[in-house]
């Protein structure tokens, strides 16, 4: 079920005499079925049922909110051409998950369609199947690369019906054009046939071990050669490739995760190539969370909005 944008969640600090310095002076609502805004759309999903079929934590259900409210008292460094629109959520009713997952990749198509850029909120992982479907369908004839940072594949079965760790599988399945590049993978956590399923498919993945360890050079090499044979990408950012230590606030906490200083150059390296369409972050779990994961998830947000104004043509 869909739901228009809501301005009240939209509020914080302001300084006397203050019109633009922080986003929610300038982030608008929207409604997708009267009109897709220009620029950056905010679209959550509202789910974990995903979390829940993949016996999971849950609790990211709450995810969407807990990032917009962490990024009302953000910093504008973007000109007045650029456009904020909270669009809404998509919220799943009951056990109606796949008809969420379909109705809000529409809603993607859409906005990748009309050439705006949608910045995705979760809720579970589950979100990334309707991302990457939203994606594909808009661009048929393309080459979509997803580059995923997690430390799971999420290439598991889904005989019960799709959740949180079966996207990547269901994308595989659905399309010839779906390219996949997994970063921070955690051997420990994924199981050997996932391991034979990229194999299979002839995709590369970055470990959690190379993640760490190689030379920032060597990982962008890598990323690159990725990047340079696909026609559009899409980015998702799994908050459980994060330490625990950081990111509390996720269905899956990470003992062995990565830091901030790990994966930001690497987002920027992927921003810079002028090839993303679009963007969300999954597993944004605010139950266990003490503010640390949402505003961690906002400043990756930042960076994405303000990347899109540098790459931008007009």
């Amino acid at each position: 079920m869909y739901k228009p944008g809501n301005k009240s969640i939209w509020k914080g600090r302001q300084d006397p005499g203050s019109i633009r310095d922080v986003w929610h002076q300038v982030v608008e609502v929207g409604d997708l079925n009267a009109n897709v805004p220009a620029g950056i759309n905010f679209l959550g999903f509202s789910s974990d049922l995903g979390v829940k079929r993949n016996l999971g934590r849950t609790g990211a259900v709450e995810g969407p909110d807990a990032i917009r409210k962490a990024m009302v008292n953000l910093a504008i460094h973007f000109d007045d051409k650029m456009r904020l629109t909270d669009v809404g959520d998509v919220v799943v009713s009951g056990d109606q998950l796949e008809n969420a997952q379909k109705e809000f990749a529409r809603y993607v198509t859409s906005i990748v369609k009309n050439g705006s850029f949608p910045v995705l909120l979760g809720g579970g992982h589950e979100i990334s199947y309707s991302h990457g479907k939203g994606v594909l369908d808009a661009f048929p004839d393309k080459k979509i690369g997803m580059i995923n940072f997690d430390p799971h594949f999420d290439l598991r079965q889904y005989p019960q019906g799709a959740h949180s760790g079966s996207w990547a599988r269901q994308l595989f399945e659905e399309s010839e054009s779906f390219h996949y590049l997994p970063i921070g993978i955690n051997e420990a956590v994924n199981i050997a046939s996932m391991f034979e399923l990229m194999r299979e498919k002839n995709q590369s993945f970055i470990s959690m071990e190379e993640l760490l360890g190689e030379s920032e050079e060597d990982l962008f090499a890598r990323i690159d050669y990725f990047i340079n044979q696909m026609d559009k990408v899409c980015i998702t950012l799994d908050l459980d490739v994060f330490s625990a230590g950081i990111a509390p606030g996720v269905s899956a906490a990470n003992p062995y995760g990565a830091l901030p200083h790990h994966i930001k150059p690497l987002m920027n390296k992927i921003l810079q190539s002028e090839k993303v369409v679009s963007f969300d972050v999954a597993e944004m779990s605010p139950k266990y969370d003490d503010g640390r994961t949402a505003k961690l998830a906002t400043s990756f947000i930042y960076d994405v909005v303000n990347s899109t104004q540098t790459n931008r043509v007009d």
